[in-house]
């Protein structure tokens, strides 16, 4: 699939508007889409004309003010349509000559700017904001299994402050496009209905929680269930700050700050208004995609298992992100017995219904349907009960199809008492990127459960819920695959005996010794450090006092670098010394692949592999 986009010179006379949005749709492309080519000359045009085109190829032009064109570029506008390609035009001006497209598409929509335009404030620059739009049109053609242009945002808040914030915010999102949907459960509970089942359906298939953090957010069971439900499944958070509203007392957080802080009052003023609607929608769009990269993880993870023989893995060049899994096992698995073979379509986003049906009608079009055993929508959302008419098609969870792979190739991963311990705190950066060290967390708390050994970590407060909640998941004995270790000053804000249902408690009489009861006190297989505050003070650096302490008792350590913080700036120096050997013994070739490779899925599953 490429796309093919035509500069507005090839077909226009004034081309100073539609230049600005060229370039600002370029930014999207260039950062999403791999297969994209720009024609800005007649040689240019000369050569795609004598090139092949292809019925899944994107042709992108500009229709012409007056309605007229250069006979070779009718020819190259034909020649697609004749491939059955999709043609897209784009009509800067509202005059009809303008707004329709040439023969022999005439009667096709063009995505018009003009009408666009005055949908929004008339004081606004609102070039950048719709280009993008349009942007996101084309990566969602190209990247469907990443993107859709029908996103779902859920707007998390609490109704007695932030009630007419929400509903500002959400008229403006949905102004914005239409394609947008915004979940709020003021209004879209029907009357009659058990509202608290369908707020969790709608949050189960969001593409984006906007977190309205309030002064009175923090106090709402409700918030707090629908950030941990969020962050447990790759739901991407917005966290938007109201006033300046306080978080210490937010008992999970989506990160150590907020990625946007407005005023109320902002929500007042129609321009303003419309500047905070855009730059929520960037954002929302950067976390889909930031989160559904994580898809090609779970590729990686499915590849090294090919190459290692456990499986055989072959892609099938005619759907994006699709395979045929095989595999031989006498034992039965869960999906039937005696499977032989899977057809698997790989989503990054949350995928709906209605790509569960187009999935359907896909494989049953093909020889696929008939010679799988099983066929599997994989996500990082699946298996929350989507429904399916064919019960030989599944809606799955990557972790857990992974894991039951393993289970079926012999892989079996039963509790061996060893432990191993997770430090992570958030760096000094842009909020945003702090997503990165959660997602890290997250990956690596539920690696190191899942194969059996006991976590160990000290009590922070936005990661504990969450390693509560995938240990309630994945461990067979929650007490004896988590050990936390807390600082007696903090109890008086937690119910004691509930949290030791959850974990192995160990308390302890300020930092020094809870850090020294937790590295020193029992033998462990591995000190894992993520992110950490960079200090002038060196000695007071968290991740250097602890790999110390590591050190000292034999304790392997291990700096995960990418997601930045001192634990990266700490294997950077490394990396300048060739120095690995007085933390561990892995080499210095896989050391370096941790501060490089950003594939937390990946990386985890190896280190595992060595240490056993």
């Amino acid at each position: 699939m490429k796309v093919i986009f035509c500069k507005p010179k090839l077909s226009m006379n004034h081309t100073e508007c539609a230049d600005q949005f060229f370039e600002f749709c370029r930014e999207v492309l260039d950062t999403y889409v791999a297969e994209t080519e720009y024609i800005s000359t007649a040689y240019q045009l000369n050569q795609r004309l004598a090139a092949e085109a292809h019925a899944n190829d994107i042709f992108i032009f500009f229709n012409n003010e007056d309605g007229k064109y250069e006979e070779r570029f009718l020819r190259l506008i034909e020649k697609y349509v004749r491939a059955k390609s999709r043609v897209w035009a784009v009509a800067m001006e509202k005059n009809p000559e303008c707004r329709r497209p040439p023969q022999p598409i005439s009667d096709r929509q063009s995505f018009d700017v003009s009408c666009r335009n005055e949908n929004r404030h008339p004081s606004q620059n609102n070039m950048r904001a719709i280009a993008q739009i349009f942007a996101r049109k084309i990566v969602a053609q190209t990247l469907s299994p990443l993107y859709r242009d029908e996103v779902l945002y859920f707007i998390s808040h609490r109704r007695s402050d932030g009630e007419t914030i929400a509903a500002k915010l959400a008229d403006g999102l949905k102004l914005l496009t239409r394609e947008r949907n915004v979940y709020r459960d003021v209004v879209n509970v029907e009357v009659g209905s058990d509202a608290q089942k369908d707020i969790d359906r709608n949050l189960a298939f969001s593409d984006v929680l906007i977190f309205l953090q309030t002064k009175e957010a923090q106090d709402s069971d409700y918030i707090i269930k629908e950030l941990c439900y969020a962050l447990v499944h790759d739901i991407p958070v917005l966290w938007i700050q109201i006033d300046k509203a306080p978080y210490d007392g937010l008992a999970i957080r989506p990160g150590e700050k907020p990625v946007l802080s407005y005023q109320s009052a902002d929500f007042d003023c129609p321009k303003r208004l419309t500047e905070m609607v855009d730059e929520i929608e960037e954002n929302c769009f950067q976390l889909i995609m930031n989160t559904s990269s994580q898809v090609f993880s779970y590729v990686e993870c499915l590849n090294d298992m090919s190459s290692s023989h456990k499986i055989k893995m072959t892609n099938d060049s005619n759907a994006a992100l699709a395979y045929e899994i095989e595999y031989k096992t006498d034992t039965p698995d869960k999906y039937d017995s005696g499977i032989r073979r899977h057809y698997i379509q790989c989503f990054g986003r949350n995928p709906k219904e209605a790509d569960m049906k187009r999935f359907i009608q896909s494989v049953k079009k093909t020889g696929v349907y008939e010679r799988s055993h099983r066929l599997l929508l994989l996500s990082g959302h699946g298996g929350e009960g989507m429904q399916t008419e064919d019960a030989k098609v599944l809606d799955e969870n990557f972790e857990d199809y992974i894991m039951n792979l393993e289970k079926l190739i012999g892989e079996k991963k039963q509790k061996n008492g060893k432990r191993i311990i997770l430090s992570g705190a958030f760096p000094d950066c842009d909020e945003i990127y702090k997503n990165s060290l959660l997602e890290a967390v997250l990956v690596y708390a539920r690696e190191i459960i899942k194969n059996g050994y006991t976590l160990v970590f000290g009590a922070h407060p936005t990661f504990q819920e969450l390693i509560f909640k995938i240990g309630e998941v994945y461990a067979s004995d929650m007490k004896e695959s988590i050990e936390m270790h807390m600082d007696r000053a903090y109890i008086g804000g937690y119910h004691l005996e509930e949290l030791q249902k959850k974990c192995t408690l160990i308390l302890a009489d300020g930092l020094e010794e809870m850090r020294k009861n937790m590295i020193c006190r029992e033998k462990s297989e591995l000190l894992i450090c993520l992110g950490g505050k960079i200090k002038e003070d060196k000695s007071q650096q968290g991740v250097d006092i602890e790999a110390e302490l590591a050190k000292s008792v034999g304790i392997p350590v291990v700096l995960v670098g990418t997601v930045g913080g001192r634990s990266g700036s700490y294997a950077f120096e490394r990396i300048q010394t060739k120095k690995w050997d007085d933390l561990n013994a892995l080499g210095a070739e896989f050391n370096e692949k941790l501060f490089y490779h950003v594939n937390h899925r990946l990386m985890i599953r190896q280190l595992l592999e060595r240490i056993r």
